[in-house]
């Protein structure tokens, strides 16, 4: 097999996005809805108001965005969410680490996660060879756009991919993943000011229906 055949074989960030129902552009204007909302948050506020707003308007502007697509918007498990229309996918949204991006370092979550999320992430996958034929099965499938803020001298970086964890216990951090799609970093002017960031959901111990 040519080099050429192999790179036709090899599908792009844009179409692994698609296979899921997603495009880059609405990756890329919920992540800078969170920071517009993160430049605005006031000077005296509690220490962690940054990364709250940074959370709510990130997942605000992605669920508009993707409720002007079809999706359905799921609230009932309190870690606003959203839902395929066709498909059995969920999205979600969820703090990572600095490997963040690069597939070949150890994402980690920043917080464990509670038991709801661990119930939805339960019909997961365990590996990373079915990307496409395992979103055909009845299971619904937990992804996450993962970001991870950097204040840099001059500038922030917002690392950022799109994954699905394996299923993962409650009160754990994630660790293991079965399938990351690393994404192109954004920058921004420099913020100033506290950026220490809030919570990635609020997460109840509530039975999983579906």
């Amino acid at each position: 097999m040519t080099n050429a055949a192999f790179r036709k074989l090899t599908p792009t960030t844009g179409e692994r996005l698609a296979e899921l129902g997603l495009r880059l552009s609405v990756l890329d204007r919920a992540v800078a809805a969170g920071i517009d909302a993160r430049a605005a948050s006031p000077p005296f506020g509690p220490t962690n108001a940054a990364g709250l707003l940074d959370w709510i308007h990130r997942v605000g502007t992605l669920r508009q965005l993707l409720a002007d697509e079809g999706w359905q918007r799921l609230d009932h498990w309190n870690a606003g969410l959203s839902r395929h229309p066709s498909r059995p996918i969920l999205l979600g949204t969820l703090q990572g680490n600095r490997a963040t991006g690069s597939p070949e370092a150890p994402l980690r979550s920043d917080y464990a996660k509670g038991p709801a999320i661990a119930a939805m992430m339960r019909d997961n996958d365990h590996d990373q060879f079915a990307l496409f034929e395992n979103m055909r099965s009845e299971g619904l499938k937990l992804w996450f756009l993962v970001t991870y803020p950097m204040q840099l001298k001059d500038r922030l970086v917002v690392l950022r991919e799109v994954s699905q964890p394996e299923p993962t216990p409650q009160n754990q951090v994630i660790e293991r993943w079965a399938h990351r799609i690393p994404l192109p970093s954004m920058e921004f002017p420099q913020l100033k000011g506290p950026t220490a960031d809030g919570p990635e959901e609020v997460d109840f111990p509530v039975a999983l229906r579906r």
